[in-house]
């Protein structure tokens, strides 16, 4: 643990460094040249008694070339443009440019640090969330499929009327369809989902962000199919057979007797005690840890691009994006750096569970074995 600690905070001191480097290299070269356009309207910029700055000065300026050089109000017109276009350009231009060079205060980092527990809160929430789901999903469906596999096939009644045959017909286009919308909603990008009941919701709450994150840009529908790959590549392993054979339970039937309780399905902790389940998923359970690393990373880009793209005002990576735009580098750089400390973190959690999770499994094991 201790080598994966030290390439952690390795990692963390090499991005800190890299963050610094581009912020002096980039303020040290943030001089501009003269603005190209600047000789085209600095005769008329000179005017001290025209605010070109005033949409009514602009008209005056335009009324008055109209007046003097007649037939080409067009031109004239297109030139007004350009000048509105040139000065709101020039002062954008200067605000950014103060940015690039103004120091980071206090209470701009106090802020940000706010902003940044928010967003941590939200995140662990809907890690939390959605390994519990991942979890749940998984292993339901895995018990789904080996029930199956154990039952006989369902006899076909040859002496079935239309009307049976219609109404078997019309549940399965029920079920098909309600199936379609849930995967449609799982497979949807978070802000179609916000969009489509924003009347309902409001876009500044937690609750939102949390719940987007957890069933929005299919993230709960794909690791669910990846847990319950490890499910089944784990349940074909030889030690499965060695267990069966001292006769632990291996029905797959809800609340029979040699089978899975439901409620067991809905907790926590997930244990299957006595059941040859319980072996399985103790071992997928770890192996899943380092796609969990996956998953939290995919989680953390989804809410960044839910924020930014929902325009989420008052939380982090609407900040950024803000940031971004008037390119305000230490505020940038500082966001960033914020979030890739959360994934370090997050990394270095998951580690240190998998180590515990390592020593419970060699206990297992030797139980299962002996």
């Amino acid at each position: 643990m201790q080598k994966k600690l030290f390439q952690h905070l390795l990692s963390i001191a090499l991005a800190g460094c890299l963050f610094l480097a581009i912020y002096f290299v980039y303020g040290s070269s943030g001089i501009r040249g003269e603005d190209p356009a600047a000789a085209l309207v600095k005769r008329y910029t000179n005017l001290n008694y025209l605010d070109l700055n005033s949409q009514e000065d602009r008209a005056i300026l335009k009324e008055s070339l109209d007046l003097f050089e007649p037939g080409q109000e067009e031109e004239h017109a297109a030139l007004v443009e350009h000048i509105a276009a040139h000065l709101a350009e020039r002062m954008s231009s200067g605000v950014m440019q103060r940015n690039i060079n103004a120091p980071i205060t206090a209470a701009q980092v106090f802020d940000l640090l706010q902003l940044l527990l928010k967003f941590s809160i939200v995140y662990l929430l809907v890690l939390l969330l959605t390994y519990y789901s991942v979890e749940t999903f998984g292993i339901y469906r895995f018990i789904r499929s080996e029930s199956r596999a154990m039952e006989p096939p369902i006899a076909t009644n040859i002496n079935a009327t239309a009307l049976d045959k219609l109404q078997r017909v019309g549940i399965k286009i029920f079920r098909n369809g309600i199936k379609t919308v849930i995967l449609l909603t799982l497979f949807s990008p978070a802000y179609v989902i916000a969009y489509s009941f924003k009347t309902r919701f409001d876009t500044d709450s937690l609750f939102l962000m949390i719940l987007l994150g957890v069933i929005s840009n299919g993230l709960l529908i794909t690791y669910t199919q990846k847990y319950f790959t490890f499910l089944q590549s784990e349940s074909r392993k030889g030690y499965v057979q060695t267990a069966i054979v001292k006769n632990l339970h291996r029905s797959y039937r809800f609340n029979s007797t040699d089978g899975i309780p439901l409620k067991a399905l809905f907790r926590l902790r997930k244990q299957f005690p006595g059941h040859i389940l319980d072996h399985i998923y103790e071992n997928v359970r770890f192996q899943y840890l380092n796609t969990l690393k996956e998953q939290a990373s995919f989680l953390i880009t989804g809410l960044i691009i839910i924020e930014m793209a929902l325009n989420i005002q008052g939380h982090l990576c609407y900040t950024l994006m803000q940031n971004i735009l008037y390119k305000n580098l230490p505020v940038v750089l500082m966001i960033v750096f914020g979030i890739f400390i959360i994934v370090k973190l997050t990394e270095i959690f998951i580690d240190l569970v998998a180590i515990r999770q390592q020593r419970r499994i060699d206990n297992l094991q030797a139980e299962v074995t002996s």
